[in-house]
């Protein structure tokens, strides 16, 4: 068995909440998003400003130009403040012909893979698990197709390419790190890819022995006969439609004289993307991954986020340098669909396998953008709302009915080819403690407590974010702005001299409301006292082999408690 580190929080709600890195772009984009919606036009005069001299930058990093193509759309998505407000109009103009320039100039080359390692500022120890946890490898940067529902924001035309060479060298590393299913491509098209006489035939015919993999591609133009050649060869492809390319495909089908399997082909698409962004909603996650990737501009860890204003791309970009302290475990379809994104997250750090102490940034802002909704919710994904769902007296009945079955299950765990007596002592202890803590949890008293425990670890966490926040909270303030104003209608009669403990027994109160309620408050109105007593009078942290959050003076004062992996 392995054993992973779980670092234990010293209790403090103003550091219970990791802030992670962005870049000075991204912090440019959101800063420039909270004046749009906030309608300070003078403001915005001074930050695009600062837009349009970072997009004259001829090395502007391809994830930056896609912040400042966001910020272009989010500024058009708003014609009416710019029409009424002097320069506006003119400085959007301006940075829309910068962008465009970039398009007109852009002249593709190829990076070897001794370039792109000697720009990376990483440590021995991050090498390994930038490699071993890479969900996508991006080959190329730029796409030739430019959709416009596209959910990387691809860069309209190819800007860049990694070189045969270096292709061939990081599909090396990825299998001496044991890495055979990931993404060879992101936010560009998989048959876009070339260098000189090789093409992505090249590149699948090497994986073939070793790997499963499957190809999503537009087909772009003057591709048409690659497309052929590897459908010929057998090789498993899908074709996404889109009005751009529906006659193309067509008619490369009728040549072949078969049919394409096709994904998208529908006239609209679940989630708004790219140019279709509305800036004013909060749509499902796009990501269904957690994990590294790796492209021409460097490594960056992954997390899945709500698609929104804060998180265009449908998830959380961070670049990996060495002041980062880990990186996130890797984790792809159905997997990372059962991650819950509102409990710490399994990652690597220099010792090895771990657990945060505490949330992500992204991750709150994930709980501040879920209302519960089923429209919200990816199917497969658990919400918060459904969360709170294990608390009720249903959910702790049926629970109970299952103990028997529920202990068969862990004694099979533990004993599949041994028996109890032959168990080391750590093994044993870990059995017993499973099924303890199954029976506990079907007590109403353990219950109620782990319910209370996870409002308070949420809203902790929701404190901390305010603090350290105050650019994003404005934003997140603006798209849930709807939602706060009716939950003040429903909780108008509210007893702001009861506190937060005290109402969670009331079997009257819903618990979910009544955290939705204050979650949203402290966004909207800062700091509010039945919270910071609540918080510090119920402190809270999160239990790995209990997969709960308990007591926090429950939690062992030891940073190697640890957890079967």
């Amino acid at each position: 068995m392995s054993f992973m580190r779980f670092m234990v929080l010293n209790y403090n709600h103003i550091n219970f909440m990791i802030p992670t890195s962005e870049s000075f772009v991204e912090n440019l984009k959101n800063r420039i998003l909270a004046a749009l919606f906030s309608k300070e036009t003078d403001q915005l005069k001074i930050l695009i400003e600062h837009a349009t001299d970072t997009a004259k930058n001829p090395e502007l990093s391809e994830t930056d130009e896609k912040y400042l193509r966001q910020t272009l759309t989010a500024l058009l998505r708003h014609k009416h403040l710019l029409d009424n407000a002097t320069g506006l109009k003119q400085q959007t103009k301006h940075l829309k012909m910068l962008l465009a320039d970039k398009v007109r100039q852009a002249d593709p080359g190829h990076m070897e893979y001794k370039y792109w390692e000697n720009q990376l500022d990483i440590s021995p120890w991050q090498r390994t698990y930038i490699f071993s946890q890479a969900i996508t490898f991006q080959m190329t940067s730029g796409c030739s197709n430019f959709c416009r529902r596209c959910n990387e924001w691809a860069l309209p035309k190819v800007r860049g390419h990694f070189s045969y060479d270096a292709v061939n060298t990081f599909i090396e590393t990825f299998m001496t790190h044991g890495n055979k299913d990931l993404a060879l491509y992101g936010g560009s098209d998989p048959l876009d890819w070339c260098d000189e006489t090789h093409d992505i035939t090249h590149v699948l015919n090497r994986l073939a022995e070793t790997s499963q993999f499957s190809l999503l591609t537009k087909i772009p133009r003057g591709k048409g006969e690659l497309a052929k050649a590897l459908t010929k060869s057998g090789i498993p492809l899908s074709v996404s439609l889109t009005d751009r390319n529906r006659n193309r495909i067509l008619s490369i089908e009728k040549q072949m004289g078969q049919s394409f399997t096709k994904q998208h082909a529908t006239a609209d698409l679940l989630i708004p993307a790219g140019l279709d962004e509305d800036f004013t909603t909060v749509k499902p996650s796009i990501t269904d991954s957690y994990g590294t990737e790796i492209s021409l501009d460097g490594c960056f860890a992954v997390i899945p986020a709500f698609t929104s204003a804060l998180h265009p791309f449908g998830h959380k970009k961070i670049r990996i340098t060495s002041k980062a302290t880990f990186i996130p475990r890797k984790k792809i379809g159905r997997p990372a669909l059962l991650v819950d994104y509102f409990k710490p997250l399994e990652v690597f750090t220099e010792q090895g396998p771990s657990i945060l102490p505490a949330l992500l940034d992204v991750q709150v802002e994930n709980i501040l953008f879920d209302n519960g909704s089923d429209e919200l919710t990816p199917p497969g994904m658990r919400s918060i709302r459904e969360y709170f769902d294990v608390f009720s007296d249903k959910a702790r009945l049926k629970r109970k009915s299952l103990t028997p079955s529920v202990v068969k299950r862990i004694k099979a765990k533990y004993l599949y080819n041994t028996c109890f007596r032959n168990l080391r002592p750590e093994n044993k202890a870990a059995m017993k403690n499973e099924i303890l803590d199954h029976v506990r949890f079907t007590r109403k008293d353990i219950v109620a407590q782990a319910r209370t425990c996870s409002i308070s670890f949420f809203l902790a966490s929701i404190y901390a974010y305010i603090q350290n926040q105050p650019i994003k909270c404005r934003i997140i303030r603006h798209l849930t702005r709807q939602e706060y104003m009716q939950l003040g209608v429903l909780f108008r009669y509210l007893d702001l001299s009861s506190p937060i403990a005290e109402r969670l027994e009331d079997p009257n109160t819903d618990p979910w409301l009544l955290f939705r309620y204050y979650a949203l408050a402290l966004v909207h109105e800062g700091s509010l006292k039945l919270v910071n007593q609540f918080i510090r009078t119920c402190p809270a942290a999160f239990h790995p082999q209990k997969d709960r959050f308990i007591p926090a003076n429950k939690i062992k004062r030891s940073s190697k408690l640890t957890k079967t992996v």
